[in-house]
């Protein structure tokens, strides 16, 4: 491919970039294909050449933290950290970390999602396909929270304030009120808000949060799984994740499906982690319950703020989620946000 533009924000890639892959391969005549970031900011690309296939990433700009720690660390220290415990992540081959360049292992181009949705006609199957990634979700809450540093990460501890700011204060703003147009004053949700992500927070933590384990960042290829975005880890509720897995809209899983998973996860965690079953059923409507209105909140933003309209068919699905899980008797005493999803939010 023949070099590109000098902005590496480009849609081919910069002659820098180029030079940087063909010294580390120490092979030139590669050819150089973009793959599509979605909702990420960052630029993709699968490079062919020698009878093999690697993936660069780009992330020239990266959010960073008051200390200067940007998410180009945290994708570097967690890829690294998670490879080391066994995890299924993409290995770097080779990175710099001040251009945001990052040389890694090709996962291919099937997501659990394209998968599960050729054998949705085949329960059994989906069960059993299911059932391999929750049994390397296990792997990764138990085995990722040990000797993780979040310090060396970009990302916010999990915990009632972030949750406020970034999963039901995402919700209101970006959702309801960016993308549905509805006028509901901060005060009007906030005392419920606060009480929800105070109970959320009482979830047993400490345990590695992937923060979005879903069907399109977990690949199926070579027989196995391959995950990917995983800059966001942090630690926090074993349950965040398996709501992220079970309410995915971009699969949209049945009920008697989600528990007969939720019951199987109980058992497999249960092999590796004391818990309390009855505690753990008790507090998942909760954590599923923000890991829902993020979803809304995330879809919403991408597409007003970033216009990909790719997210928009799914809108309608987590907002099904999201009433289903409000139906929990749990949550009859949040009158005032059981009033604005059953009855304010029309035409979806």
């Amino acid at each position: 491919m023949p070099p590109g533009k000098s902005d590496d924000r480009g849609a081919t890639p910069s002659p820098d970039l180029i030079r940087f892959v063909e010294a580390y391969l120490s092979a030139r005549e590669l050819a150089w294909e973009e793959i599509a970031g979605e909702g990420s900011g960052r630029l993709f690309y699968r490079i062919k050449g020698k009878g093999k296939s690697w993936v660069a990433m780009v992330s020239s700009h990266p959010p960073k933290d008051k200390r200067g720690v940007t998410e180009n660390d945290s994708f570097l220290y967690i890829g690294q950290h998670l490879r080391g415990k066994g995890v299924p992540v993409p290995e770097i081959y080779h990175h710099n970390i001040e251009r945001g360049w990052f040389l890694m292992e090709d996962l291919g181009d099937c997501h659990l999602q394209t998968e599960i949705m050729s054998i949705k006609g085949n329960q059994r199957q989906l069960i059993e396909t299911y059932q391999r990634v929750v049994d390397c979700l296990v792997l990764i809450q138990v085995e990722g929270r040990k000797g993780f540093d979040l310090a060396r990460t970009h990302n916010a501890p999990y915990d009632q304030g972030f949750m406020l700011a970034w999963e039901s204060g995402y919700f209101h703003f970006a959702f309801l009120a960016d993308y549905l147009g509805l006028d509901i004053p901060d005060e009007e949700l906030r005392d419920e808000m606060e009480d929800l992500a105070r109970q959320a927070a009482q979830a047993l933590g400490g345990y590695f949060l992937y923060r979005d384990f879903q069907s399109r960042n977990i690949m199926v290829w070579e027989g196995g799984l391959g995950l990917l975005d995983f800059q966001g880890g942090r630690l926090g509720p074993l349950q965040y994740d398996l709501a992220s897995l079970l309410l995915d809209p971009y699969v949209e899983l049945d009920a008697g499906v989600q528990e007969e998973l939720l019951a199987y996860y109980l058992g497999r965690i249960q092999d590796r982690v004391k818990l309390d079953p009855k505690g753990f059923q008790e507090q998942y409507p909760l954590v599923a319950l923000h890991r829902n209105m993020q979803i809304l909140g995330a879809f919403a933003f991408l597409i007003k703020a970033r216009g990909l309209e790719f997210f928009r068919p799914y809108i309608p699905l987590a907002l099904k989620s999201l009433r289903t899980i409000l139906q929990d008797k749990c949550f009859n005493p949040y009158k005032k946000l059981r009033k604005v999803v059953f009855e304010e939010i029309k035409g979806i």
